[in-house]
């Protein structure tokens, strides 16, 4: 009797084990993941500040061509016409897109404050997870 009991025992003890597997996440504190292994839902590589802001594209003004600004504190000059903008003028140009720094793919990009601040205050890569946020006090 205990020879049948057992091997059943044995096969639910398997079949458990086959179930719960894919949730494990490995050794330490958290034991199991609850989001499927589809789902990125976290960053992989990041940056955070105002001065490493992924380059942007804008759109010129005066000939609607496109501008790109490499870096947060570089000078905004037009390649098709004469149009040059200090990098504080950044807000008043139109932001046509942020390009992600690693795969130089488009990003996707936002604003958590929009009444308070009128740039871009986030920054996600759909690509290669790539995230940056603007640093503020409040």
């Amino acid at each position: 009797m205990t020879g049948p009991l057992s091997t059943v025992l044995a096969a639910v003890k398997w079949a458990g084990k086959r179930i719960i597997a894919p949730l494990r996440t490995g050794d330490g504190p958290n034991q199991f993941r609850l989001s499927s292994a589809e789902t990125a839902t976290t960053t992989y590589d990041g940056d955070v500040g105002w001065k490493k802001r992924p380059p942007v594209v804008l759109e010129c003004p005066r000939c609607e061509s496109q501008i790109l600004q490499h870096h947060a504190w570089d000078d905004i000059d037009c390649p098709n016409c004469v149009a040059s903008f200090d990098r504080g003028d950044f807000s008043d140009l139109k932001l046509v897109s942020m390009t992600c720094p690693v795969c130089k793919n488009v990003m996707q990009h936002g604003q958590r404050h929009p009444e308070q601040v009128n740039f871009p205050e986030w920054a996600t890569c759909d690509d290669c997870r790539y995230h940056w946020e603007f640093k503020h006090s409040y």
